[in-house]
């Protein structure tokens, strides 16, 4: 064991690029994995109403993909309802900020050149820097930076698009034949540990299971309110791109606390070009609401569903995006809940154990 860990620190560079190879070569599956377990919610209830209202007892082919279909059109009318409203107000603001580009590269003109008069040293540096670099070399610098950036690019949005298609045919896959995958792993688990150990197993997979299914209905919920709570507010105050802002910040709210701040820049942008006013005040409110939100909306609502208390679900987020980031922020709470559950039966076991009831 020590010859080994021996080899493994000596060679830890030359692992982690395999790992990180592994990693890149099996994320398709893994964003699968994923999406598969979110629809699944989704799946699992059309399939359920389907089934009572064709009084079908147990799996049945014809409803499962029935309720798949179901719910990738549901997923596909969402994208595409945001992409009707976002695409075209998109185009407008570019196309106003291309009017715009002439005046503002004046005015950027007009600033450097009283900037330069005022302190004539820059001037200097400048005229130096050019002389120690030919404007060809920069120029071909800058122009090796942009088509190396354009074919990166691409690059990385052909690899995105066959890694998404990727994920949705492996969930719909995993979606079809659940059930035999739940019988193989339980195979597996009777094969390879003792019957004691496979109840824990298992105990802990369906603790995980309603978990993390309270979590994802709690934080969609929480994002709905938030939205609704935003877009009556905008259209009291009569914010132009009321429902448009709305939505997104119900779907960025989906990541928790921190997600919405995308949706209110992209807000205050679409804002700002009818009124910079208008987009400084929209950003207060923002940062009001959000305050509201985070203390006691989200604590309330996803804490709830998890089984944490508003404190504990602070606690959990905060250092969840502390460690890992959005990554942390979105298993934090779920992973906390896991624990508080395993932690507490625990604690009874051994209470009882040792006779004791109740403790003040």
């Amino acid at each position: 064991f020590t010859a080994f860990s021996f080899l493994v620190v000596n060679n830890i560079s030359v692992i982690l690029g395999i790992l990180k190879k592994l990693f890149l070569v099996i994320k398709p599956f893994v964003l699968g994995g994923v999406l598969a377990f979110i629809l699944n919610i989704v799946v699992t209830k059309i399939e359920n109403f389907l089934n009572k209202k064709l009084k079908i007892t147990g799996p049945d082919t014809s409803v499962r993909i029935t309720a798949i279909i179901l719910s990738l059109l549901g997923l596909v009318t969402i994208i595409g309802f945001v992409a009707f409203l976002l695409i075209p107000e998109l185009i407008r603001n570019i196309e106003l900020l291309l009017e715009n580009i002439p005046g503002l590269i004046q005015k950027a003109q007009d600033f450097v050149l009283d900037l330069l008069a005022r302190y004539p040293e820059i001037q200097v540096e400048i005229a130096e820097m050019f002389n120690q670099a030919s404007i060809s070399s920069i120029l071909s610098t800058l122009l090796n930076y942009i088509i190396n950036g354009s074919i990166g690019f691409i690059s990385s949005l052909v690899s995105g698009v066959v890694s998404f298609v990727t994920a949705i045919i492996f969930a719909i896959y995993v979606l079809s034949q659940k059930e035999s995958l739940k019988s193989g792993a339980k195979k597996i688990l009777y094969a390879y540990f003792k019957e004691d150990k496979i109840e824990k197993i298992l105990n802990f997979g369906r603790l995980t299971n309603k978990t993390f299914t309270s979590f994802i209905s709690g934080q969609c919920l929480e994002a709905i309110i938030l939205g609704t709570i935003f877009f009556i507010v905008l259209m009291i105050f009569r914010f132009p791109y009321a429902l448009l802002i709305s939505v997104l910040i119900t779907i960025t709210a989906l990541v928790p606390i921190f997600g919405a701040f995308l949706a209110c820049a992209v807000g205050a942008i679409l804002i700002a070009v009818n009124s910079p006013i208008q987009a400084v005040i929209f950003v207060g409110i923002f940062l009001i609401i959000q305050q509201i939100e985070e203390n006691f909306i989200y604590p309330k609502v996803v804490g709830a569903s998890v089984g944490l208390s508003p404190m504990w679900t602070l606690f959990a987020i905060s250092v969840g995006g502390s460690l890992y980031g959005i990554l942390g922020m979105l298993i934090g709470l779920p992973i906390a809940s896991i624990g508080y559950v395993l932690l507490k039966e625990n604690t009874d076991k051994r209470l009882k154990r040792k006779k004791i009831k109740e403790i003040i």
